[in-house]
C-alpha cells in the first residue's frame, strides 16, 4: 500500500542517459556516498522531516537506486521469490515489477543488494547468487545466471551481498567460490568473460577504484573468517595486480565494507567484529602493486565505508569508548571509539559519540557538506554538521510503523529526495531547501 503524503515537483532526466543528480548504484554517483554540490535543509519543522511517501516492504537489508524520476529496489517475499520494483520518485506509485522464484532461506532473511541501473537495464543480485539483467523498456528478462551453479560456489554465511558493477560491456560480480573470486560477464549475454583467483568468502562487493593512476577492480574477502584478503585485478582481463593477506586470528570476522581511497596511493579499510581499521599504502606499478599497512586503528565500521569531508573522516564504529586525541593500538587495553567517530587520515581521533549515540551500523551520507545519518537501532534521521565537535542540526522520526531491528540498509539521494528503509517500510523524505 502506498500512502501519498504531499505533492512534489517532478524531476526530469532523459531515459536514454543518466544524469549527474542520479544515484544509479551502490555508493552513489561518485562511489563514496557523497554528493558535495547538493543543498539540503539544516533543520526540521515541528512536524519533523517532510515525508513524501511510504510503502510496505518485506524484511531485508537492500537499499534503493534512483535514476531520473524512478526508484528501483530489490525485495524478497516470503522466502520464495525476489522482486525488482520500479516506482515513481515523486509519489512512490509502482510503475512495474519483475519477479523470479528462488525458494529458500538464508541467515538474516531478506534482500541484500542495491540494484545497478543503466540507461537501458537494471542489474541486481539475490542472496543466493542469482544475477539478474532486466530490460528497462520492456521490463523483460535479458538474462539470469546462477552464480553457484556456474562457478561451483556456495553462498557465504549470510548470503551474497553483491552490487553488480557495470563498466563498458562488462558486468563485474563476485562468485567467491573455492577457486574463483571475481568474474566479468558480458552485459548483453551474461556469458563469462574472465575469472580471477580466489578471495575466500565475502559479504562485500566489487568496486572500481583509481589507485596509482590506474583503475583497479577491488574486492575484500576472508579465508576461514581468520585471514583478510584484499584482491585487486585488471578490469579488462582479471589479472591480479595485488593480493594483500593479513591474519586476523581466531574469532568472528566477515568482510563487508570495501577499501576507501584517501588519495592516489593511500586508503583505509574498516571492519567490525572488533577487528578495527587499517591505514594502507600502495606502491609499485600499474601492473603490480604492493600494499603496506601503515597503522592499525582499534575502531571500525562493520557495514559502511567512511565519509571524507574537508580532510576529516567520519564513520559509525562498533563499540566502546575512547580518549580524544590518541591512536592507541588495540592491544593496549584502551577502549576503542564507537558511535559516530571523527578522525584524521593518520588515524588520530578528534571525537566520538560513544555509548551516548551508538547508531548501531546505520548508514551515513555526505550531502552538500552535511552528514545525513540513519540510526541503525531506531531508524531516526539526523542531520549532523561536520567539524571539530559533534553538532547535531536536526533529528526526527520518519517511519510510521515499527522499524524492526538491524536497520543497516544503504540510503540513496537524488534531486532533494532521500530514500531509506526499515525492516518493514521503504520511504522517501524531502530534504530540499524550502523556497
Amino acid at each position: 500500500m502506498i500512502m501519498f503524503i504531499r505533492n512534489a515537483t517532478l524531476a526530469f532526466c532523459l531515459f536514454s542517459s543518466l544524469c549527474a543528480a542520479d544515484w544509479p548504484h551502490f555508493l552513489g554517483p561518485n562511489l563514496n556516498n557523497s554528493v558535495p554540490d547538493e543543498k539540503i535543509v539544516t533543520s526540521f519543522s515541528e512536524g519533523g522531516p517532510r515525508l513524501v511517501w511510504e510503502t510496505d516492504v518485506n524484511p531485508g537489508y537492500g537499499g534503493a537506486a534512483i535514476v531520473g524520476d524512478e526508484v528501483f529496489n530489490l525485495d524478497r517475499v516470503n522466502q520464495e521469490f525476489d522482486v525488482i520494483t520500479c516506482r515513481e520518485l515523486e509519489t512512490g506509485k509502482v510503475k512495474w515489477t519483475w519477479k523470479h522464484d528462488v525458494p529458500g532461506r538464508i541467515s538474516h532473511p531478506g534482500s541484500r543488494g542495491v540494484p545497478t541501473v543503466t540507461s537501458d537495464a537494471v542489474y541486481a543480485t539475490s542472496g543466493f547468487g542469482h544475477v539478474y539483467c532486466i530490460d528497462r523498456a520492456t521490463h523483460k528478462t535479458r538474462w539470469i545466471i546462477d552464480t553457484c551453479k556456474r562457478f561451483e560456489a556456495t553462498p557465504p554465511r549470510f548470503g551474497y551481498a553483491i552490487h553488480p558493477v557495470i563498466k563498458g560491456n562488462l558486468c563485474f560480480i563476485a562468485p567467491t567460490s573455492e577457486k574463483i573470486g571475481l568474474a566479468a560477464l558480458d552485459i548483453k549475454t551474461g556469458k563469462t568473460v574472465w575469472t580471477s583467483e580466489s578471495i575466500g568468502s565475502s559479504h562485500s562487493s566489487p568496486q572500481l577504484l583509481k589507485i596509482l593512476g590506474k583503475e583497479v577492480l577491488v574486492m575484500a574477502g576472508d579465508f576461514n573468517r581468520e585471514k583478510l584478503v584484499l584482491l585487486g585485478v585488471d578490469p579488462g582481463s582479471g589479472k591480479t595486480i595485488f593480493n594483500y593477506l593479513e591474519n586476523f586470528g581466531t574469532g568472528i570476522f566477515n568482510a563487508i565494507p570495501n577499501v576507501f581511497m584517501l588519495g592516489k596511493d593511500t586508503a583505509v579499510f574498516t571492519a567490525g567484529y572488533g577487528k578495527g581499521s587499517r591505514l594502507l599504502k600502495f606502491t609499485g606499478t600499474e601492473e603490480a602493486m604492493t600494499i603496506t599497512k601503515t597503522a592499525q586503528l582499534p575502531f571500525g565500521d562493520k557495514f559502511h565505508i567512511p565519509l571524507m569531508i574537508e580532510g576529516k573522516l567520519y564513520m559509525t564504529a562498533d563499540r566502546g569508548g575512547r580518549r580524544r586525541g590518541s591512536r592507541q593500538p588495540s592491544n593496549t587495553g584502551q577502549s576503542p571509539a564507537s558511535g559516530m567517530v571523527c578522525f584524521a587520515p593518520d588515524g588520530v581521533v578528534h571525537w566520538s559519540t560513544g555509548k551516548e549515540l551508538y547508531l548501531n551500523g546505520g548508514a551515513i551520507l555526505n550531502i552538500g557538506g552535511t552528514i545525513v545519518s540513519q540510526d541503525g537501532d531506531t531508524g531516526e534521521l539526523r542531520l549532523i554538521k561536520p567539524g571539530d565537535k559533534y553538532q547535531e542540526l536536526a533529528k526526527g522520526k520518519v517511519f510510521s510503523k515499527k522499524t524492526g531491528e538491524q536497520l543497516w540498509a544503504p540510503m540513496a539521494f537524488s534531486n532533494g529526495k532521500l530514500v531509506m528503509r526499515s525492516q518493514n517500510q521503504l520511504i522517501c523524505v524531502d530534504l530540499a531547501p524550502v523556497k
